[in-house]
């Protein structure tokens, strides 16, 4: 499971259209992709982040999440000038 932690504006800068509120990896796999929809406008801004923070909710035996791994900071990079 993840959760976000914004520094953006949702709607704004970003879509939530189809964007998944949790993302399960299968059995077997390590990773898993999801998509977010940037929202191109004209206006001249600075590079902008949001924070992706994963959690373990299940009850498999042994499985955990990296403390190494446990988040990710994703950068929009302005591309209006």
């Amino acid at each position: 499971m993840y959760s976000l932690t914004p520094l953006l504006t949702a709607g704004v800068d970003f879509s939530t259209n189809g964007f998944p509120k949790q993302v399960t990896i299968p059995a077997g796999q390590t990773s898993v992709q999801f998509e977010v929809r940037v929202i191109n406008d004209l206006i001249v801004e600075r590079d902008e982040q949001f924070q992706v923070s994963f959690t373990y909710s299940g009850g498999q035996p042994g499985v955990v999440v990296r403390p190494d791994f446990d988040e990710a900071i994703i950068t929009i990079e302005n591309d209006d000038g």
